[in-house]
């Protein structure tokens, strides 16, 4: 409401208000996660497009390189999975990827024989500081017009929302559970 893609979605939905009567909870509900869909898409696809115009390099291995670069030290694979959200076989083919550029390592985990122990390397450090260069102010430009407060405010809020999906989630997919917060992982 007052939002532009919602004016548009009133505007060719005429009637929504026969599934979700105005005012209601299921309502807000559908809005909210509507909205949050959206900007999802919008975010990842206008991100996904500048990085890798400006850096050659796709979102599964930038945000792999940044949840190594932010780890400290070698995580196993399995958790790497799980902080970053993903499915285990589209993880093993950026490794995969990663590890032949020399970007990262993998080692037998000492405690697991069959885990193994990832690591970021100074060349892969590199290029996911070139990713930032580009990431960082692109982000800014979008963001500017909020306030700190907002910000905070609206992570919290996601942060929360992102909880609740964790603590729903089916135990079949550590995609979706598993880890309690994007900002608590293990």
């Amino acid at each position: 409401m007052g939002h532009a893609d919602e004016g548009e979605f009133d505007g060719w939905a005429t009637r929504f208000a026969q599934f979700y009567p105005a005012g209601s909870r299921n309502e807000l509900e559908f809005r909210f996660s509507r909205l949050l869909i959206l900007a999802a898409r919008r975010w990842s696809t206008y991100i996904d497009e500048v990085i890798r115009e400006r850096t050659g390099q796709p979102r599964s291995r930038w945000q792999t390189l940044a949840a190594l670069a932010f780890s400290e030290g070698p995580i196993a694979t399995i958790a790497l999975a799980e902080r970053m959200a993903v499915q285990w076989p589209s993880l093993i083919r950026t490794l995969d990827a990663l590890e032949a550029e020399a970007l990262i390592e993998r080692r037998i985990n000492p405690a697991d024989k069959r885990s193994r122990l990832v690591t970021i390397t100074p060349k892969g450090l590199a290029v996911f500081r070139d990713v930032k260069a580009v990431l960082d102010p692109s982000r800014g430009e979008l963001l500017e017009g909020f306030s700190d407060e907002e910000l905070a405010v609206a992570e919290r809020l996601l942060d929360r929302f992102f909880t609740v999906m964790g603590e729903r989630a089916e135990p079949s997919s550590p995609s979706l559970g598993r880890t309690l917060s994007p900002h608590n992982p293990r």
